[in-house]
């Protein structure tokens, strides 16, 4: 038997060479494709490293490098037996290229079999959905996730105990969004989903590997604790929402200035009449007042800005980790410079209206790569879902201040 068993594939895709070798090189444009998290110094010698949420990641250095027609690279994968190499190939064909791909240096025995089988099938759905965003720029992964409708947090041990919840762990319920699967099956304000078919669900990253297990359509069940019972509901999860981008920079701020109209009648609406007094006080310790979802929503635009900005920039910049527009600090910052209700409304909107126009600004260039466009408005069109979930919540906020 060969100790230099093979995985080899090819896709011929409607594009240009030169994006294509960018595609299979550069850490911003492996993160469109292939991998959740990637770092990349494209030189001879240059190391690489590609991460994915499912606790597996890879890492290299470049062997060979001809752009745009070949890269070559080391590769050792998390629990794999030893080190492989990858060349890709890029060739000019009738109607686009033609990327070639061989993974090689696989050897004998039962680990190497795992993990050629998981090359294998790895790099055939990668190729496979790196067609499809040079081409259409559509992610197949954001394509197929099943949606489940909910406005999740993270349960810990201190609400548990005040809310007299029988688990510490899972993913605590704020709410439900409208005509979704978790609506449909009656979860509510105060759920914990402890598992999602057959799957835990203790933290964030578990739920997304749970949901990322199955596509919209799938029938699960899903184990929940209301109180201090435990039960289970049978729900068909949902499509994750994904409407038709415009292509033109006029046609995308168009687009988005028409979601924010509809979230912003809701959230005025939401607040309308609220007292100065109800709107800074919080229904309970670890639960936001209104002015602190203001404040968030202002943080998130101003975030959403930078990533924008990062792709008019042709990278896509890491901000940190974890979701930066939850920091405390950031959320007193916010009420310090705007300490009125009023106030924190119209900052809110004015960030709304800055990033319309930013998106009215974007270049000829960076509209012209199908993938970063798509990315930026399938993005933007999630906006107003994350909106409506924190009006759900200020809605849940007065009702609980008023009543208190």
């Amino acid at each position: 038997m060969s100790h230099d068993r093979q995985v080899k594939h090819h896709v011929v895709i409607a594009t240009t060479p030169e994006l294509a070798f960018e595609a299979v090189t550069q850490a911003s444009e492996l993160r469109e494709w292939f991998s959740d998290e990637a770092w990349t110094e494209v030189r001879p010698c240059g190391r690489y490293e590609v991460r994915w949420s499912r606790d597996y990641r890879a890492e290299g250095k470049f062997t060979a490098l001809d752009a745009p027609r070949r890269a070559a690279f080391t590769w050792k994968g998390t629990g794999e037996p030893g080190e492989t190499a990858v060349e890709f190939t890029v060739e000019a064909v009738e109607g686009g290229v033609k990327v070639g791909m061989v993974h090689g240096g696989f050897g004998p025995g039962d680990e190497w079999d795992q993990a050629l089988t998981e090359s294998d099938k790895g790099w055939l759905t990668g190729l496979e959905n790196l067609k499809s965003m040079l081409e259409t720029g559509v992610d197949l992964r954001i394509a197929r996730r099943s949606f489940l409708g909910i406005v999740p947090d993270l349960l810990d041990a201190e609400r548990a105990a005040k809310e007299g919840i029988a688990v510490e762990r899972g993913i605590y319920i704020q709410g439900t969004l409208d005509n979704t699967a978790a609506r449909a099956a009656g979860i509510v304000k105060g759920d914990v989903i402890v598992a999602l078919g057959g799957l835990e669900t203790l933290g964030s990253q578990e739920m997304t590997a749970a949901l990322r297990a199955h596509h919209a359509g799938d029938v699960v069940d899903v184990e929940l604790v209301r109180g201090q019972v435990r039960e289970t509901v049978r729900l068909t999860l949902g499509e994750w929402p994904r409407p038709e981008v415009p292509g033109t920079a006029e046609g995308l701020a168009d687009f988005v200035h028409k979601l924010y109209s509809e979230t912003d009648a809701e959230l005025k609406a939401a607040i309308e009449g609220l007292a100065e007094a109800e709107a800074g006080q919080r229904p309970s310790a670890e639960e936001w007042s209104v002015k602190e979802v203001l404040a968030h929503l202002s943080l998130v635009e101003r975030d959403t800005q930078f990533y924008v900005s990062s792709y008019a920039l042709d990278g896509w910049l890491d901000s940190g980790p974890g979701n930066t527009a939850t920091i405390p600090g950031r959320l007193a910052a916010v009420q310090a410079i705007a300490p009125t209700l009023a106030s924190l409304l119209d900052r809110y909107l004015a960030d709304e209206q800055e990033t319309v126009a930013l998106l009215r600004g974007l270049s000829e260039e960076t509209v012209a790569h199908k993938a970063r466009t798509n990315r930026i408005g399938q993005t933007m069109a999630f906006l107003p879902i994350h909106t409506r979930g924190h009006i759900e919540q200020i809605k849940a906020t007065v009702k609980a201040v008023r009543a208190g």
